[in-house]
């Protein structure tokens, strides 16, 4: 069942040729994970990180519609640049771990991390380190990065999903579920098994709508608002299209909200027309102000196979 979001913004056949990058070094992510307006931003660590709860709604190919609500301590870029690294890791066929007598122990661990509010579905599963996950999201591998990034490992085990069906605007409670976004065992020993969530897990085994999110591409932004940008318009955007959408919409999506005043607004502006730039100066991507509207802008990204 891939998922799209409802309300979708205006596209228009591309006249350029399709960019093609045959790169390998890909994460597999799932759509709604990708487009979920909040679930990672960019926060101010001078406060406490506040706590959050979403909910959006995706229309289904079969015109259901599914509700998805997330709910923990608010997730931030570098969350989403461990949560990505994660999806890259075991998104390569040759690490994934399949349940044996050997490692049964830390399988049963990880369920019981994922909290399932029904009979545990399948689950993609692989071995890593804090270190390999250092290096696969561009990161240094000193203590405090290590100790970082084992946090935001802890921060996405505590968030939670619920999905549900809508039936006439209304929650069907018989098809609701709930889990864990990831679920880990073992991290503070050094090798550690780590787990995604079923959505995540039927978009790699290709049940699901997947998003191919270039690794290369991410690691090379250096600001959080364009990796979260670029990481939304990676799973919005279609390779064979040019698509037109408005400033404040990106603002939206970049953090969930507009800001709380008009000063605020510009500011998000700014920086989002800053993270634009970045983005089309990556192989492939086409980012253009529209020549009567410049809040407006057409966005093309390439095909990665």
């Amino acid at each position: 069942m891939a998922l799209k979001k409802n309300n979708g913004d205006a596209i228009a056949p591309s006249k350029k040729p399709v960019c093609i990058i045959e790169r390998m070094d890909c994460a597999q992510i799932e759509r709604t994970h990708a487009m979920t307006d909040g679930l990672f931003r960019p926060i101010d660590h001078k406060i406490e990180r506040p706590s959050f709860h979403i909910a959006q709604q995706f229309k289904s190919p079969g015109g259901s519609t599914v509700g998805l609500e997330w709910q923990g301590v608010q997730l931030d870029i570098t969350d989403q640049q461990v949560f990505l690294a994660i999806l890259r890791i075991v998104s390569e066929k040759s690490r994934q771990i399949q349940k044996n007598s050997e490692n049964a122990e830390p399988w049963s661990e990880l369920v019981k991390g994922f909290d399932f509010s029904v009979e545990p579905p399948n689950i993609l599963v692989a071995k890593t380190s804090l270190y390999e996950i250092c290096k696969v999201a561009g990161f240094s591998d000193g203590g405090e990065v290590l100790e970082s990034v084992y946090n935001s490992i802890h921060r996405m085990q505590c968030t939670r999903c619920w999905v549900y069906l809508l039936e006439g605007g209304k929650i069907d409670r018989r098809m609701e579920s709930s889990f864990s976004l990831i679920a880990h065992w073992g991290m503070k020993d050094g090798d550690a098994y780590i787990g995604v969530n079923p959505f995540l897990t039927k978009a790699v085994l290709g049940t699901f709508q997947v998003t191919y999110l270039d690794m290369t591409h991410i690691r090379a932004l250096r600001n959080d608002v364009s990796k979260r940008l670029f990481l939304w318009l990676s799973a919005w955007s279609r390779y064979d299209w040019r698509q037109s959408i408005g400033l404040d919409r990106l603002v939206k999506h970049v953090w969930g909200d507009f800001g709380k005043d008009g000063a605020a607004l510009r500011k998000r502006r700014m920086k989002v027309r800053t993270a634009l730039v970045a983005i089309s100066q990556l192989d492939g991507w086409t980012v253009d102000a529209d020549e009567d509207d410049p809040t407006l802008f057409q966005i093309k990204r390439p095909r990665y196979q």
